[in-house]
């Protein structure tokens, strides 16, 4: 495979007319609903309009109540349930952190890296939201479900302003990078879309640097700093959020999934699929048949 020219190619600075925001809508739920764990490379972001439900978040039972919001990171096991028959009623956004880049302030000479400050924080946030988030929560669903002339922008840039006011709130100072840093999250980003393009084959750490014509070590060294995961970690992350994609979506038996995500022994994919969701292929399967 040929090897890349870094020089060509720019990721430190935000493209707003990039299709960022995957879904924004009003859901409600209800009759004891249950979504089993799962997990994604996408950012989610709830605001709970009325009603209650509970998330498990990694080891966590976090509840979400009306009022709250609740931000859920990439690569987070996460589920989503409700232990009563009562409605609950929120705003639902995902969008795709590695289509952020980051935002140049000229005058302090300072790179605000969103990815990496998203990518830093630990599997989710939650907080209460004040008049001014929730507007901006409600702008960016109109703009996605009701588009005019201009509107993925306005969603993108609204969505900027959340993260934003997000980062203001909690005074985030610590997580700002000098501009000489833009070359690390370009290098991991690269390294995310060959594992896109290349996850149903075998991948090997190597593989990976020699297509961004780095060494191996320096390769891991940048990926474990922006992303506090492994390649490996993440390359079996991927693996497991696309096996249950095909398991959401297809007839397909667990054998051929396997094979499909580039895990090949069943074994080994059953195995692995445990470790990081918490219950066996198997069982999950038979769950959201049951869903």
């Amino acid at each position: 495979m040929s090897q890349i020219d870094l020089g060509i190619i720019s990721y430190n600075s935000i493209s707003i007319n990039k299709n960022i925001i995957l879904n924004a809508n009003i859901q409600e739920r209800c009759n004891f609903y249950f979504f089993p764990k799962h997990i994604h490379q996408s950012i989610e972001i709830y605001y709970f309009i009325s009603g209650s439900c509970k998330m498990d978040i990694g080891k966590e039972t976090v509840v979400g109540d009306a009022g709250n919001i609740i931000i859920i990171f990439p690569n987070t096991v996460h589920s989503f349930y409700l232990d009563t028959d009562i409605p609950c009623k929120f705003i639902h956004i995902h969008f795709d952190p590695y289509m952020l880049g980051s935002i140049l302030v000229n005058k302090e000479n300072l790179n605000i890296d969103l990815f990496s400050i998203l990518e830093s924080i630990n599997n989710y946030y939650k907080s209460t939201a004040d008049k001014a988030m929730i507007s901006l929560l409600y702008s960016i669903v109109d703009e996605v479900n009701n588009p005019q002339q201009f509107s993925e922008i306005l969603s993108t840039l609204h969505l900027i302003e959340v993260l934003i006011y997000f980062m203001r709130k909690e005074t985030i100072s610590s997580l700002l990078l000098t501009y000489e840093t833009e070359i690390t999250p370009r290098y991991v980003f690269l390294a995310f879309k060959y594992i896109k393009e290349n996850y149903s084959e075998k991948i090997l750490i190597s593989d990976i640097a020699n297509y961004l014509n780095i060494s191996s070590r320096y390769l891991s060294k940048l990926f474990y700093k922006e992303t506090n995961l492994t390649v490996l970690q993440y390359l079996n992350i991927y693996r497991i959020n696309k096996s249950i994609d095909l398991m959401m979506t297809t007839d397909k038996s667990l054998t051929d999934i396997s094979l499909s995500v580039g895990l090949g022994d069943l074994q080994h994919f059953s195995k692995l699929f445990k470790n990081v969701i918490g219950i066996s292929p198997s069982k999950y399967k038979k769950m959201l048949l049951h869903d």
